[in-house]
């Protein structure tokens, strides 16, 4: 990362972290918020981070930080552990943004790296016996975690890109890199 830390940096990251804060509190119900067993995704969640990955390293770790400990305070503790994972896509996504790398291929990795860590922390949960369902195995939560984890983030990556291209075009989001190929 770059040493030197910007003030715009922490007021941006601010302002994300109580966006991400807010949204899974507003958006408590169908359409989104899906559930299937105990697992839950709401829609739009991870789109602070995400917006936060296209501005710069800091702003995206310091975003996934904040949410993640917003987590800890409003949702049950398998849920928060696994927004811990966020602040690796959101690092690793940060990093690829910084060097160019296409939009496609940086949603697709990072969404591998937040499907397949959301996935483990689950297992280690439910096969550890702090979380329970009567309907799935421990096997079968991490699997839907893993899948459901995927889409969502996808779709959220999406949602990220339209709001980063818009506040691209007000000239208050950096330069986005190609959504595919090359520059």
């Amino acid at each position: 990362m770059n040493s030197k830390l910007k003030t715009k940096d922490l007021v941006v990251s601010a302002l994300l972290i109580a966006i991400g804060i807010m949204i899974p509190m507003i958006f408590t119900g169908p359409p989104f918020r899906i559930v299937i067993g105990p697992y839950s995704a709401t829609l739009m969640a991870h789109v602070p981070v995400i917006l936060a990955m296209f501005i710069s390293p800091w702003t995206a770790v310091f975003t996934a930080v904040g949410t993640t400990i917003g987590f800890f305070f409003t949702a049950p503790l398998v849920v928060a552990v696994r927004a811990a994972s966020h602040i690796l896509f959101a690092l690793l996504g940060a990093y690829m943004i910084k060097r160019g790398t296409n939009l496609v291929l940086t949603c697709v990795s990072t969404g591998a790296v937040h499907a397949v860590v959301e996935g483990i922390v689950v297992l280690l949960f439910f096969a550890g016996g702090l979380s329970s369902s009567e309907t799935y195995s421990a096997m079968a939560m991490m699997w839907i975690t893993v899948a459901g984890t995927f889409a969502h983030h996808i779709v959220d990556f999406i949602i990220a890109y339209i709001v980063a291209a818009a506040l691209r075009r007000a000239k208050m989001m950096p330069e986005l890199p190609p959504v595919w190929g090359r520059k």
